[in-house]
């Protein structure tokens, strides 16, 4: 019965549009366009729900985004930062230690060279005895220096020697003047026996001097050679100290920089989680909302779909409802009282506008 008064509504809102189509044309008209606006709000829903669903994920998505790459950020800015602190502590100390260094064989150089310094003096010494030795010796071969000079000029030689810690070269020379002092005799073979005696003395001497003078060059370049090296290494690393010190400012002010993004991006994610928590009741009642119209335009549909199909079955029966729409109440006399019907098709009618 119902069915047969929405019927008759649509005819009466369609009967005064034209007269081209008959009135059962018309109602399915009128059906068919009921079914693609509903359909239309649907699909407006459908894209409603899921931009707002949409945008309130990716809104908490975002924060939680932001929050966990600075994290990240600054998670690997604090192991740069600590594994740049430590070589830089590295780096100083090798620095310690490399000066320390030069300062030790430089001490040493210095020691070798005063040693080297009191040997040549020894040695020099030792020659100008030598050249004083031979002079008191041919004095005393002429007999104008006595025996007494010779041995005083001499043992200043022995003392010299002992003082250098070489007495064992002047053992050679110390015989035979203790031959001469025994017997007295002073021969020429004697006399030229001491001085060839002191002329081995002098070349030992010069060789030794030269020798010691050859080694302690050697010595200067072999020390020059090594703390220039130790210098470039400590110069090396001094620069890597000022770069390492720059790039531990530089990640400083990374980590403070990325401190502050998490500390932003925490407020945020707190005021984005308070906004999802309303989001997310909101959602839970849009989503019922959605479900209840869904699930409503779903059952209209349904129903207009067989009121069309039953309108269609009947074009010819609803084709005669296209004159005075007293005949309708007139058929629904039969049942029951026209007045109660006409009451009925106006409420139906009513309801019909509303939904459009």
């Amino acid at each position: 019965m119902k069915i047969i008064a929405l019927v008759l509504v649509g005819l009466l809102c369609v009967s005064a549009e034209t007269q081209t189509r008959s009135p059962g044309q018309l109602l399915v008209d009128h059906i068919n366009s009921l079914i693609l606006s509903i359909r239309n709000e649907q699909t407006e829903h459908d894209d409603i729900y899921t931009d707002q669903y949409t945008d309130i994920k990716k809104e908490v998505q975002d924060a939680v985004d932001a929050l966990t790459r600075a994290t990240e950020h600054k998670g690997r800015a604090q192991a740069a930062h600590a594994s740049a602190t430590a070589d830089l502590i590295s780096d100083i100390t090798y620095q310690q230690i490399l000066e320390d260094q030069v300062e030790f064989i430089t001490t040493r150089r210095n020691d070798r060279a005063a040693n080297f310094n009191k040997k040549v003096q020894n040695i020099n010494t030792s020659l100008s005895l030598i050249d004083g030795a031979e002079q008191i010796v041919n004095e005393f071969a002429n007999s104008s220096a006595s025996f007494i000079q010779v041995t005083k000029h001499f043992n200043n030689m022995f003392l010299q020697a002992t003082k250098a810690g070489n007495a064992g070269e002047y053992a050679p020379l110390l015989s035979v003047l203790v031959e001469l002092s025994g017997d007295g005799n002073v021969s020429v073979d004697n006399i030229n026996r001491i001085r060839q005696l002191l002329n081995e003395l002098r070349e030992k001497l010069s060789a030794a001097l030269s020798q010691l003078t050859d080694n302690e060059n050697t010595q200067i370049e072999v020390f020059q050679a090594r703390k220039n090296r130790v210098q470039d290494v400590i110069t090396l690393l001094v620069n890597v100290q000022g770069q390492l010190t720059a790039y531990i400012a530089q990640l400083q002010a990374t980590i403070t920089k990325e401190e502050d993004i998490i500390n932003s991006a925490t407020s945020k994610r707190i005021r984005n989680q308070n906004l999802l928590n309303y989001a997310s009741d909101m959602c839970n009642a849009f989503n019922t909302e959605y479900s209840d119209s869904t699930g409503a335009r779903r059952k209209e549909v349904e129903l207009l779909t067989k009121l069309r199909t039953f309108v269609e079955q009947r074009v010819e029966e609803f084709n005669q409802y296209g004159g005075d729409p007293t005949d309708v109440f007139a058929s629904y006399a039969k049942q029951g009282s026209a007045q109660a019907a006409e009451a009925q098709f106006l409420q139906l009618r009513a309801n019909l506008r509303a939904r459009k």
